[in-house]
């Protein structure tokens, strides 16, 4: 959220970008429930600010009197106190503009989510509008963000020290204290040498392994590993989580409907740390994509079809930021034209697809995120996705409320070349849904996403909410097949939700 308080070359600037998720306009405000609406939406998002005495249909300025400006502060004061559970603090502001005035009312991000109105209902932003909340996933992740919910800070029953493998221990250790280890004059050869009890000893004489491991909250109070210590330290995560692992498929053809496929990890391949896992799906990835010869020389090493770092960059974000209280796996699909990486659940508090292409990162799991660099190939600092964009541009993010999980499709060089013929079946697949970005030509469609298309022939001004009302469904799955439509290149949006427009770039479909 911008800066407060605001003047008048701020507020200007503001006003000619339109409404967004974190700026609301108001010409004037009477209903302190639906202002309470509104605030609740941005608590349990971004923050944001609303700017009264703007009209939100063609952002001009239509200014307050002097009992206006004391009428709305009074009403603002009452929406925050009382029409926001639990009640939030304000900032609010006069501002002039050339002889005008404005009232702008900053919300901060809220601390304490899920924030509802005084009828019990969870509001989020949605673009530029907001949204109810009905899922129970949602809520997990609003708690998350507030560190009230933490799965990988949870002790795992049963587990002890003895079930930490004692090689990635050692590597973990002299990566997380190699700036204390320098300083005791430990380096070169005698790093290679020195023992678990050494390097504890060098860190704090009076610790042992078991004090050090319990006091950076990866064995608990009564020596049991908690999640994080069992993820990455461990011999075996799949001893006493079964399902944190990664399902890799390479199937023949583009449909995961198909009976066939090339290559298939078993569980037993997968079995291990973080690290195993990590290192057993690259190297699935690198034996089941093709190398292709960029030097004239026939005995010249290929180069992998799509850059590896992707794959590093996207397969550590799934391990670490997946969400762990989903008992499910991580899904790695190669198909003939993309590649899939199904992690289980949406994405964590405000962000968006459009956002993590910005290098935006909000841990899900922040004690997972703080160790994992220490053993994995990732930097910490949220531009992980950003790298992989710079390498090979043809990405396709899905947040995918349906499912509960966050999908990246990462588009084969076949397939926007026109190499592969083979058409793919999208109607009713929504594990497909929004996979043939830019390839549009031919693509059957879905009868609700036909029916998407007949409203914005009638009026490309329609909102998603709209929509939804019109064909009596939620706002997930209206979401989920316009974001489809998106992906799949067939329409467009310009402007803000509110007062922007779709544009259908090809209506010849099937």
């Amino acid at each position: 959220m911008n800066k407060f308080p605001h003047n008048s070359k701020e507020m200007k600037a503001i006003i000619s970008q339109g409404e967004s998720t974190t700026v609301q306009f108001k010409v004037r405000v009477e209903d302190a429930y639906k202002i309470g609406t509104e605030m609740t939406a941005f608590s349990n998002t971004q923050g944001g600010m609303l700017i009264i005495g703007v009209d939100d249909k063609t952002s001009k300025i239509n200014g307050l009197s002097f009992d206006e400006i004391q009428a709305t502060n009074v009403l603002l004061a009452n929406a925050a106190s009382e029409n926001v559970k639990p009640a939030i603090v304000i900032k609010t502001e006069t501002v002039n503009i050339d002889g005008q005035y404005i009232v702008v009312a900053s919300i901060p991000k809220g601390r304490n989510k899920p924030y509802k109105d005084n009828k019990g209902i969870i509001w989020v932003k949605n673009g530029a509008d907001k949204r109810k909340v009905f899922s129970n996933s949602e809520l997990r992740v609003m708690m998350q963000s507030c560190g009230n919910f933490s799965a990988d800070k949870n002790s795992v029953e049963g587990t002890s020290y003895s079930d930490i493998d004692g090689a990635t221990l050692k590597r973990f250790l002299l990566s997380r204290y190699e700036n204390e280890l320098k300083d005791k004059g430990f380096k070169g050869r005698t790093l290679q040498t020195i023992e678990v009890d050494e390097i504890v000893s060098a860190i704090d004489v009076n610790f042992t392994i078991k004090q050090l491991l319990t006091n950076i909250s990866l064995l608990d109070s009564n020596g049991q590993l908690t999640l994080t210590g069992l993820l990455l330290l461990s011999k075996s995560v799949q001893r006493y989580e079964p399902v944190f692992t990664v399902k890799c498929v390479s199937f023949v053809g583009n449909s995961i409907g198909t009976t066939q496929f090339r290559d298939k990890l078993s569980d037993r391949d997968m079995e291990g740390n973080l690290i195993t896992q990590y290192n057993t799906t690259i190297s699935f990835i690198t034996r089941n994509l093709k190398n292709i010869q960029t030097e004239r020389d026939f005995n010249t090493l290929g180069q992998l079809e799509i850059p590896l770092e992707v794959f590093v960059e996207t397969v550590t974000n799934a391990l670490v930021h997946r969400d762990y209280y989903i008992n499910a796996p991580v899904r790695l699909f190669i198909f003939d034209n993309r590649i899939e990486i199904h992690s289980p659940g949406i994405l964590p508090d405000a962000v968006t697809e459009e956002t993590i292409k910005n290098g935006i990162s909000v841990p899900r799991n922040k004690l997972l995120f703080e160790y994992a660099k220490y053993l994995l190939p990732y930097t910490g600092i949220g531009s992980g996705i950003t790298r992989a964009m710079r390498s090979y541009d043809r990405l396709v993010f899905q947040n995918n409320f349906a499912s509960e999980e966050f999908v990246i499709t990462i588009m084969r060089d076949e397939t926007v070349k026109g190499k592969i013929k083979e058409s793919v079946k999208q109607e009713n697949d929504p594990v497909n849904a929004g996979v043939n970005a830019g390839v549009n030509a031919g693509v059957k469609l879905s009868k609700t996403e036909k029916k998407i298309i007949a409203l914005i022939e009638k009026n490309n001004r329609i909102s998603q909410i709209e929509i939804a009302k019109k064909l009596k469904m939620n706002d997930a799955t209206i979401y989920r097949n316009i974001e489809g439509l998106k992906y799949k290149g067939i329409i467009e949006r310009f402007g803000s939700d509110k007062t922007g427009e779709y544009r259908i770039k090809n209506n010849k479909l099937k």
